[in-house]
């Protein structure tokens, strides 16, 4: 896989958390959004310091907060909503989340496994492949209503594994990784 198409990769799976993160700590929209693009620059330009030990989130989360706090102490004015040591714990609590997300994503990998080939078919058209019910539909020789019932019991299904699988602890799942101090210098 090139530099590129894996940055691309890990950058979008994170993208909705890391826009969350910043926008927990930036009330101004317009400023959140120049927050963002700056944060995502810099991801990429740095892509190539990225250590693979760190969750990529928590490395992306742990850069956007040390930007905001160097526009904050280079402007008193930036609209950062909180003081630093409450930006530090704030990234504490989203990295702790992110280790549960690991648990999740393994528990639903495992559950996956069980599943029928047609229904990991049907999934992976909707959600690998961002389809629509309606073309699913033709595409696997069925009626939309059969398709929307499917998805909705397969949901359900892959819910009550996950859940099943996390409280009885049958996750083969690698230790959750957390970001780098903001005080060290892996940006």
């Amino acid at each position: 896989m090139s530099t590129h198409s894996e940055f691309l990769q890990r950058f979008h799976s994170c993208e909705q958390d890391l826009r969350a993160f910043i926008g927990s700590l930036i009330r101004d929209v317009h400023s959140r959004e120049d927050v963002f693009q700056e944060v995502s620059r810099t991801l990429w330009e740095k892509f190539d310091d990225y250590d693979l030990s760190y969750a990529f989130g928590a490395w992306a989360r742990g850069i956007a907060a040390r930007k905001l706090l160097e526009l904050r102490r280079r402007d008193a004015r930036f609209p950062l909503v909180y003081p630093p040591e409450a930006v530090a714990a704030i990234l504490e609590a989203f990295d702790a989340t992110d280790g549960n997300t690991h648990l999740y994503e393994a528990a639903l990998r495992n559950c996956l496994t069980e599943l029928p080939l047609r229904a990991r078919h049907i999934l992976k058209l909707r959600y690998d492949q961002r389809l629509p019910c309606d073309r699913i539909a033709r595409e696997t020789g069925s009626t939309l209503k059969a398709i929307h019932q499917t998805l909705c019991r397969l949901r359900r299904t892959l819910h009550e594994c996950i859940q099943r699988r996390i409280d009885r602890d049958e996750i083969d799942a690698p230790e959750p990784v957390t970001s780098p101090s903001l005080a060290t210098p892996h940006e």
